[in-house]
C-alpha cells in the first residue's frame, strides 16, 4: 500500500473526518482530500510530517506502512 491508502486507512481507523485531521495538521481540508484521490502524489516532506503528527503515527507508516508509531513493532 502507498501513502494515500495508509492515510485513508488511518483516518478511518481513528474514526476521524478529513477536516478534523486537516485542522490538527494546520492544512486546508481540500488539500488533505487531494492526497486521498486516485491519482494523488505523496505530499512534500514537511506536509507529510504534519499529517503524521496530527494522526500520532510515523511518516514511515504513512509512506511505506512501516511501524505505526515510534518505537513500536511492525503492524
Amino acid at each position: 500500500m502507498g501513502f494515500k491508502e495508509n492515510l485513508r486507512d488511518e483516518i478511518t481507523y481513528q474514526g476521524l473526518l478529513v477536516k478534523e485531521v486537516a485542522s490538527r495538521a494546520g492544512l486546508n481540508a481540500g488539500s488533505l482530500s487531494n492526497y486521498l484521490k486516485e491519482n494523488s502524489s505523496i505530499p512534500a516532506a514537511d506536509v507529510a510530517v504534519k499529517i503524521a503528527k496530527a494522526l500520532g503515527v510515523t511518516v514511515e507508516y504513512l509512506v511505506a506502512g512501516q511501524s505505526r508509531t515510534a518505537g513500536s513493532a511492525q503492524p
